[in-house]
Parts: C-alpha cells; structure tokens; sequence
C-alpha cells in the first residue's frame, strides 16, 4: 500500500512540473496575444473569429477621445463588408506593449490605397474593450 501512495504521490509532483497546475479556468490571453488574434483574423478575412475578440460594448474613438462608435454592430458594419470583399491588408510595421494596452503602428492596404495608423488598442479579461486609432487626413 505504501509503494502505491508513493507511486501516484510521485505521478502528481511529476505532473506538475511538466503540465503546470491545475488550474479552474483556462489562462487568459495576454494583450499582446489577443491584438495579434485580431491582425491574424483581418488579414485572413475570417470575420466570425475576428469579431470574438471584442467586449460587446466595445468603444472606438479617433484619438484621442472623439468617440466614433460603441458595440460590435458598429465594428461590424465596418468590416464585414471589407472581410467579404477581401479588399482589405494590414501589415504590423512596429508593435509595443504595456500590460492592459497595446500600440500598434499599422499599414492599412485598401484596394490599393494606403493608410497608415497608430491604433491603441485595450484589452480585459481577453476582450478588447477600446481602440483609438491616430491617423492623418
């Protein structure tokens, strides 16, 4: 009985170092990982993963407090229309992060036209919550 408590004793400490502990939930995301999800998801024109990254009551601003539009409705008015058209590239020219933000300097191809932004984005509990975009006109 004793070499058999042994055995899983040894089978649960050597399952934790491989597999980490367990744990009630899944591991959040980070920031970073999350904005990275939405480039991938945009650039693959795949609008139902894309449109899972956003808080319902997602916030849109020019920045820096002008707000342009709040929900996925609004981002979805947007952007279906571009994903099924595929007439839309975005290339990550420099990227930083700091906990909770992420600030991306991007170059937005739209047939052929392209627009360069700074974009902040805000992420919690694994949702971009904001985004402010600085853009030239």
């Amino acid at each position: 009985m004793k070499s058999v408590t042994l055995v899983l004793a040894s089978l649960l400490v050597a399952s934790f170092f491989f597999l980490g502990p367990a744990t009630a939930q899944e591991q959040v995301p980070t920031a970073l990982q999350i904005v990275n999800r939405r480039m991938d998801f945009y650039n693959q024109h795949n609008f139902d993963e894309f449109i899972k990254l956003y808080a319902d009551d997602v916030k849109i601003y020019t920045y820096p407090d002008k707000l342009l539009g709040i929900g996925k409705e609004n981002i979805t008015s947007i952007f279906k229309p571009k994903f099924s058209g595929r007439s839309i590239q975005v290339e990550i020219i420099s990227q930083m992060n700091n906990g909770s933000h992420v600030i991306n300097h991007e170059l937005v191809t739209e047939e052929a036209s392209e627009t360069k932004y700074v974009s902040i984005y805000e992420v919690r509990d694994g949702l971009i919550t904001s985004v402010r975009f600085v853009r030239d006109y």
